[in-house]
């Protein structure tokens, strides 16, 4: 159950933390650099920090409310699991090129949101809460600014959209 929960937490965090509400805190501060410098990511120790006190509330909540340590501690491993799976996939998809479909479909989810429309596509290891959500545009031809493209979208020359990519994304 926590691996299942995982996406909607992930969903509404960025959505409402990252977008909607107009409160000033680190992890607004933190999203708002992520989208002006699209290779920059929190520092770990913030992630560390944030996850912590998550973990201590779920186990207590899921242990409270099954009256199961053992169901409190397996929800908080797939939940804490899913959080750890996320990060490493959301690095990725500015990092490394896509190696297979599915990850190129997420990465063009994902960069429409960065790219296109910051009001759509909230979710990056999924697109299911934002197509349940009514926020899911679906990505078409991502147009990436040429001063934020990330790497490995040019080809070897470093100029152009590299030709395995070029009817997914364009520069402007």
């Amino acid at each position: 159950m926590g691996i299942l929960t995982w996406p909607v937490l992930e969903y509404l965090l960025h959505r409402f933390l990252g977008h909607v509400l107009k409160i000033n805190t680190l992890f607004k501060k933190e999203h708002t650099r992520h989208h002006a410098e699209t290779n920059y990511f929190a520092p770990l120790s913030y992630k560390i920090i944030a996850a912590l006190p998550v973990c201590l509330v779920t186990l207590t909540l899921i242990t409270l409310i099954l009256n199961s340590w053992g169901a409190g501690l397996a929800f908080t491993l797939g939940f804490m699991g899913m959080f750890s799976t996320y990060e490493w996939v959301h690095w990725s998809f500015h990092a490394k090129a896509p190696k297979t479909n599915l990850g190129l479909r997420l990465r063009k989810h994902h960069f429409s949101h960065h790219f296109q429309n910051p009001k759509k596509n909230h979710g990056v290891t999924s697109t299911i809460i934002d197509k349940i959500a009514g926020t899911y545009l679906k990505p078409e031809i991502i147009k990436v600014p040429r001063n934020i493209a990330l790497p490995w979208l040019f080809d070897r020359d470093g100029q152009n959209i590299d030709p395995k990519y070029q009817n997914d994304f364009q520069l402007k």
